[in-house]
């Protein structure tokens, strides 16, 4: 049964994109089929942790003028890529008609696959792309790290997500931390704002911490998963994926990647 998880944020800067790639190469040990859409549309910049340079784009499926398999780029990992293209009007303001498009595209694409996953590179912020993708998935990440900006624009974008589509589960991950126990306090402090004004259900999933290696592996474009695989760090990412399958799935009757979910609710 196919699964579709997105990785979100409040706000930019949280390193979302790093553990996006770095959750979707761990999914990869786990699984057979794993696909990477990056809908941080007109920011968007999976392919570059990734190391590639793709020359065609969901653009080009909006255009018209690919089919969404076209666009599909095979790593070197075995994650499929589906890059979001650089900054253009036409990204940064999509219409319903073609935000459809891709997820009647992606559905279509992943149809035989079994037991396949989605993840989803949404953009920061609460804005009306990020809103829809977002809610088209059935599991959602919010990337938290312990500043005040963080934890007010995720409450803003939870508080969004619920108000359109009446989720209530949510998966935590304190990224930029000093250890364990500091990410739990991050986390029980963030949790406590959310659960006072919001009918929500907060699942702490796991931490990343600080690291200049983490640091390196941006700058060489190489995702640590891949260059140190035995570290820490890497196993706290295979972890982290693991948890979140173990949080419970959200269902609506909207739009979604994959019609299973449309008729359990």
């Amino acid at each position: 049964m196919s699964d579709s998880i997105a990785i979100t944020s409040g706000k930019g800067g949280v390193g979302k994109t790093t553990i996006a790639v770095n959750l979707s190469i761990a999914y990869k040990k786990l699984l057979n089929d794993v696909l990477l859409l990056d809908t941080d549309l007109g920011m968007a910049n999976s392919h570059v942790l990734l190391g590639i340079n793709p020359d065609l784009t969901l653009l080009d499926v909006m255009n018209g003028k690919k089919n969404i398999g076209d666009v599909v780029f095979k790593t070197n990992t075995g994650v499929e890529l589906v890059s979001g293209g650089a900054a253009t009007s036409e990204l940064l303001n999509l219409t319903n008609n073609q935000r459809y498009t891709v997820l009647n595209s992606i559905e279509e694409y992943l149809s035989d696959k079994n037991n396949a996953k989605l993840i989803v590179d949404i953009a920061a912020g609460a804005e009306d792309n990020s809103i829809v993708f977002a809610n088209a998935c059935n599991r959602v990440v919010v990337v938290i790290i312990g500043e005040p900006t963080s934890f007010i624009d995720s409450y803003a974008l939870i508080k969004a997500i619920n108000a359109t589509s009446s989720f209530k589960n949510f998966s935590i991950v304190v990224n930029q931390t000093e250890n364990y126990q500091q990410s739990i306090e991050l986390f029980k402090k963030f949790e406590k704002i959310a659960m006072r004004f919001l009918d929500v259900k907060l699942h702490y999933v796991g931490f990343i911490e600080y690291s200049k290696y983490i640091k390196d592996s941006i700058i060489n474009r190489k995702p640590i998963i891949l260059s140190d695989p035995k570290s820490d760090i890497s196993l706290r990412f295979t972890k982290i994926a693991t948890e979140i399958l173990k949080t419970p799935k959200n269902v609506w009757g909207g739009l979604s990647f994959f019609n299973e979910i449309k008729k359990r609710a």
